[in-house]
C-alpha cells in the first residue's frame, strides 16, 4: 500500500514515520495496544474514509476484520497494557504501574520530577503496592467490569480497575492494585453483585510476554 519502508531499520519499535498510503499522508505509528506487529495510523479527517477503504481492501486476501473496542480490551489485558483513566490516574505513581523504565530522572528538569524522586526516597526498597493482572472465574465469562472489590481472607485489599474476558487464556482476566508482596498464585474473590468469585494473583503479563509478536 506504501512505497515507504516500513521494516525494522526504517521504522523500529515506538518511533515514527511520515508516509504516503494511496493520496494520503499518514503519520505512522510502530506501535501496536493488541500485542500484535501493527501500527497506530493518524490521518487528516477528509482522508480517513479513503484510508479505511484502502486498508480493508488491501487486507481482505488476509482475512482483515474490523474490531470494536471490547475486543481491543481484552487484547491489551492479556499484553498487561495500561489504559489512562483506569490503571493510570493521578493517584499512582509510574513505579507503583510498573513503567518505571519509561522514567528518566536524569534528563533534565520536567514536570512531577521532584515528586518521584520523592516517592522514591519515601520506598528505597520499591513501592509498597504495584498494578497487578488477576484472573477472575473458570471458563465462562465473569459478570465484572471494572471497580468491584478485591479481596484475600475476606479482607478487601483492592478493587478492579479493568476487567474483560481474555479470549487467548479463556478466563476473565482484570487489573488491580495489590500490596506488593502479595506472591503470584495467591487466592482471591472478587464482589460480583451478591456473589463473590474466585481468582488468583497471575503473571503480569499472559500472553507473549517477552514481546516477540509485537516486534515481528
Amino acid at each position: 500500500m506504501t512505497s515507504n519502508r516500513v521494516d525494522d531499520a526504517a521504522l523500529p519499535m515506538r518511533q515514527v514515520r511520515a508516509l504516503r498510503i494511496g493520496e494520503a499522508k499518514v503519520l505512522a505509528t510502530r506501535l501496536s495496544y493488541a500485542g500484535e506487529l501493527g501500527w497506530e495510523l493518524t490521518v487528516a479527517p477528509p482522508d480517513a474514509g479513503a484510508l479505511w477503504d484502502a486498508l480493508l481492501a488491501a487486507g481482505a486476501q488476509h482475512g482483515i476484520e474490523p474490531v470494536g473496542y471490547r475486543a481491543l480490551e481484552s487484547l491489551r489485558l492479556e499484553k498487561g497494557y495500561r489504559y489512562f483513566g483506569a490503571e493510570l490516574t493521578p493517584r499512582e505513581s509510574p513505579f507503583e504501574a510498573g513503567l518505571d523504565r519509561f522514567v528518566r530522572l536524569d534528563k533534565g528538569d520536567f514536570v512531577g520530577r521532584d515528586a518521584l524522586i520523592a516517592k522514591r526516597e519515601a520506598e528505597p526498597n520499591g513501592p509498597a503496592r504495584r498494578l497487578r493482572t488477576v484472573l477472575i472465574g473458570g471458563s465462562d465469562w465473569a459478570p465484572v467490569y471494572g471497580g468491584e472489590a478485591v479481596r484475600i481472607d475476606g479482607d478487601v485489599v483492592g478493587r478492579l480497575r479493568s476487567a474483560a474476558f481474555g479470549y487467548t487464556v479463556g478466563r476473565t482476566v482484570g487489573t488491580t492494585y495489590l500490596p506488593a508482596d502479595i506472591a503470584e498464585g495467591t487466592a482471591i474473590e472478587v464482589d460480583a453483585f451478591a456473589d463473590r468469585i474466585a481468582g488468583e494473583v497471575a503473571a503480569d503479563v499472559l500472553v507473549d510476554p517477552s514481546g516477540a509478536r509485537i516486534r515481528g
